[in-house]
């Protein structure tokens, strides 16, 4: 079906085509016996994809990434459409519109988007309503970042106001400070500036009754020497760590589109990122829950990422080439290969090539 549609989203602006597929969503949302169909096509199960990662359960490995459900409008339906975990926002405290249009491109030479959405969302307590008008059988996470117009020095308040607010309705959290299109949010992974955010997330934890997970998501531009200052201060303040967001690197692309400023996700960002979990796995001997994400378009990607060090994957980019079949095919081909070599579950791929 994806296949017969693909070309007229195509022929659309990526931001409205992704507005066709929201409104689609919210209609099968609000009808049961699509929801059920919608499950029955798109959710494949088996006991060998579930296990338990920072203290929660995933029923299989492969989660959306943020950046979809900007504004918790469709949780419900993507519920049933055969992820692990969800992972909502990027979302703010305050509303804000984005960045000018057009903000999104396709690349598709190279299998790759680039967008400065600029955390455009409806705000954190709009986003919550959202969320709350239904229940969820998976794991939910936000993903957090800061509004364009708070003051320099108090951006890092911004992040713990949206933990607040949602401390009761998450699974996990998760930080962003690798988006490249809010301006100067990426100096956060500078070491002395990453530690206003570490001591502002310890006091927040200390002074109230937070037990989620809190995750951080990393550019993929992260330089190894930077991340290695910064490490021991993420294991001592972090649950886990997602790796990565998008490049502003363009070597080697082919498509018209290249030269657009943004960030650039898909595959051209599979190799940097595996590279990078691995590194991470070994710093840290395998203690430290991964999130892989980046240019995940097969199983053989997923376990590529899990053999290097990964817990759990997170796909987008792909899902726009692929289409929404593509998470129940990553999780039977998981399923096939684990049987093909004598496993008994999906854990027992992690570090094995680190």
């Amino acid at each position: 079906m994806y296949k017969l549609i693909k070309p007229i989203l195509f022929k659309m602006d990526p931001e409205q085509a992704h507005g066709r597929m929201m409104r689609a969503l919210k209609i099968v949302q609000k009808h049961p016996t699509l929801l059920s169909m919608i499950d029955r096509i798109f959710h494949y199960k088996n006991d060998m994809l579930a296990q338990d990662v920072a203290g929660i359960h995933f029923t299989n490995p492969v989660g959306l990434a943020a950046g979809f459900d900007k504004s918790c409008e469709v949780p419900k339906a993507l519920q049933y459409s055969g992820f692990g975990a969800l992972e909502l926002g990027g979302i703010t405290p305050k509303p804000q519109p984005g960045n000018p249009k057009p903000r999104m491109y396709r690349l598709p030479e190279d299998r790759a988007l680039i967008n400065r959405m600029g955390f455009n969302n409806i705000g954190m307590n709009k986003a919550l309503s959202n969320l709350r008008r239904h229940s969820y059988d998976l794991p939910i996470g936000i993903n957090v970042g800061v509004n364009k117009m708070t003051p320099y020095e108090e951006r890092y308040q911004d992040y713990i106001k949206v933990l607040d607010t949602f401390k009761n309705d998450a699974t996990f959290f998760t930080i962003n400070i690798s988006s490249p299109n809010t301006a100067n949010l990426q100096n956060f992974h500078d070491k002395d500036e990453f530690s206003m955010l570490t001591k502002a997330i310890k006091d927040y934890r200390e002074n109230h009754e937070l037990s989620q997970p809190i995750f951080l998501k990393l550019t993929s531009d992260l330089e190894l020497e930077g991340f290695k200052h910064i490490l021991d201060p993420i294991v001592d303040t972090f649950d886990g760590v997602v790796l990565a967001n998008t490049t502003q690197q363009r070597d080697g692309l082919q498509s018209d589109n290249r030269s657009e400023g943004g960030g650039l996700s898909g595959r051209p960002l599979f190799e940097r990122n595996r590279d990078l979990v691995r590194w991470a796995y070994q710093q840290t001997k395998g203690t430290f829950p991964i999130i892989a994400t980046g240019g995940i378009f097969s199983a053989e990607d997923a376990i590529e990422m899990m053999r290097n060090g990964a817990s759990l994957v997170q796909i987008y980019s792909s899902l726009v080439y692929e289409g929404p079949g593509l998470t129940a095919k990553i999780n039977k081909d998981i399923v096939q290969y684990l049987k093909q070599h004598g496993y008994h579950n999906v854990s027992e791929l992690i570090g094995l090539d680190a």
